[in-house]
C-alpha cells in the first residue's frame, strides 16, 4: 500500500517515540493531582501538544491528516456505521471466543467500576472530558492520525494500520489480556476505516466516542458483566 508525504524515516521515528514517551509522562504529572481522570486527560494532551508542534515544523497541520475536514454525511454516516460494527463483529465473534478458548482471565476494569458505578458525578467526568474528550478526540488525533500517518510515512498503509494497533493496545494494558486484544481488534477496524475513508477522522472519532459511551454507562449502572470479555 501506498506511502504518505511527509517528514524523512528518521525524524518520523523520533517523533513517534517522543509521542510514546510523553504519554506515560503526562499520565504521571496529572495522577499527582490524585485524580485519575486528571492524570488521562493530561497524559493525552501532552502528547496531541507535542504532536500539534511537529506537524507544524513540518508544514503540516492536523487538518492536513484529517481532523477538521468536511465530510458528506451520508459518507460520514456509513464508515461510523462500519467502525462501529466492524469492531463489535471483531471483538464479538473472533477476539472473545478464542480468548475464552485460551483461558484468558476476565477483562480488567475493577478500578473503573470502584470509581464510576453508581456515582453520577464520576460518571459525567468519564463520559464527557474524558470519553469524548481525550479517548475520543484526542486518542484518535494521535493513534489514528498522527502516530498511522508518520507510520504510513515509513512502511506503508498496511504496516502502519497494524503497528498503531498494536501500540493503542499496549497503552490499555491494565486492561489485561482479553482487554487489550479487544482494543487491537478495534484499533485495526478503525485504522483501516480511517485510511479507506480518505484519512478523515470524523468516523473514528465518533465511533469511538459511542463505544465509549456504552462502556461507561454500563459501568455506571451496575452492569459491568455486559461488557464483552468482563465474564
Amino acid at each position: 500500500m501506498k506511502r504518505e508525504a511527509g517528514p524523512g524515516a528518521i525524524r518520523s521515528s523520533l517523533e513517534i517515540l517522543a509521542i510514546l514517551a510523553l504519554t506515560p509522562v503526562g499520565l504521571v504529572l496529572g495522577g499527582l493531582s490524585g485524580s485519575a481522570a486528571l492524570s488521562s486527560i493530561t497524559g493525552v494532551a501532552l502528547s496531541v501538544g507535542a504532536a500539534t508542534l511537529f506537524l507544524r515544523a513540518s508544514g503540516e497541520s492536523w487538518r492536513s491528516i484529517g481532523f477538521g475536514r468536511a465530510m458528506p454525511v451520508k459518507r460520514f454516516v456509513g464508515f461510523t456505521a462500519a467502525a462501529l460494527l466492524g469492531s463489535y463483529v471483531a471483538t464479538t465473534f473472533l477476539v472473545t471466543p478464542v480468548m475464552k478458548a485460551l483461558g484468558a482471565p476476565p477483562l480488567e476494569i475493577g478500578l473503573l467500576t470502584r470509581l464510576i458505578e453508581g456515582d453520577l458525578v464520576s460518571y459525567l467526568i468519564f463520559l464527557l472530558p474524558i470519553a469524548w474528550g481525550s479517548a475520543a478526540f484526542g486518542e484518535e488525533l494521535i493513534a489514528r492520525g498522527f502516530i498511522l500517518h508518520r507510520f504510513s510515512n515509513l512502511f506503508g498503509d498496511g504496516v502502519a494500520i497494524v503497528a498503531q494497533a498494536a501500540l493503542f493496545a499496549l497503552a490499555h494494558a491494565y486492561q489485561g489480556p482479553v482487554g487489550m486484544a479487544n482494543i487491537f481488534a478495534l484499533a485495526l477496524v478503525f485504522g483501516m476505516v480511517y485510511v479507506r475513508c480518505g484519512r478523515n477522522l470524523w468516523p473514528v472519532i465518533v465511533a469511538h466516542g459511542l463505544v465509549d459511551t456504552v462502556g461507561i454507562t454500563l459501568i455506571y449502572l451496575g452492569r459491568a458483566d455486559l461488557l464483552l470479555g468482563a465474564s
